[in-house]
């Protein structure tokens, strides 16, 4: 009895994690007023299951926004340890940000469930841990010499969130190029190599107010 309550439970986590797998899909392609039945259909479960899982949209685009972020951070976590220089691992971080549009689902939510996301501990102590990752590989990285010594964590993040919304095009594989073309500029411009001169000093993750 007890492995057969283990089993159903197991099989529910499942199929609660590949609806909001489906979800991140559909949101990033639709955007947050997607149907809720038409993610019920591409994840191949009745409408009613959907519900029952996640009561009402905000509840599923929160769900959706703490598995890309926890995604986020897992890959970051491995890319320190995999990776040659911080510099590898950085790139490698934030061209894994941009595949899983994670900041999409925040910036596409309501102010209610925007506050709500922002105040769950989960989100919190998530996003803090990602924020210290990317800060620390920053740091080292411009201490190896392969990142310019004239931005800062913020900047990395304010450029990364302007990929965060596909670009108009004719078709959702350019728009992919368009993307992964845009961020290999970017990389590019953060790269010890770069040579124009910024305005300002570098931007912290206090200049950006990411709690207003």
């Amino acid at each position: 009895m007890k492995a057969e309550t283990t089993r159903l439970r197991a099989d529910a986590q499942r199929n609660r994690d590949h609806i909001v797998s489906v979800a991140r899909v559909v949101f990033a392609e639709i955007g947050p007023g997607a149907p809720m039945d038409e993610i019920a259909r591409r994840a191949g479960v009745g409408v009613g299951t959907l519900y029952r899982r996640f009561p009402d949209r905000g509840s599923l685009l929160r769900a959706v926004a703490l598995e890309s972020l926890s995604a986020v951070l897992a890959d970051a976590r491995a890319a320190i340890d995999e990776e040659p220089t911080a510099w590898d691992a950085l790139t490698r971080i934030v061209r894994r940000a941009v595949d899983l549009r994670f900041s999409t689902h925040v910036t596409m939510m309501d102010e209610h469930t925007r506050q709500a996301l922002k105040e769950a501990p989960d989100f919190r102590h998530t996003r803090a841990a990602v924020l210290d990752l990317v800060e620390h590989l920053v740091e080292r990285a411009q201490t190896e010499g392969s990142m310019r010594s004239d931005v800062g964590v913020g900047d990395v993040f304010a450029v990364v969130s302007l990929l965060l919304k596909p670009p108009p095009s004719r078709s959702a594989e350019m728009s992919d190029l368009l993307m992964r073309r845009c961020l290999t500029l970017i990389l590019d411009g953060l790269h010890a190599g770069g040579q124009s001169v910024l305005p300002g000093e570098p931007v912290s993750i206090t200049d950006l107010h990411l709690d207003s």
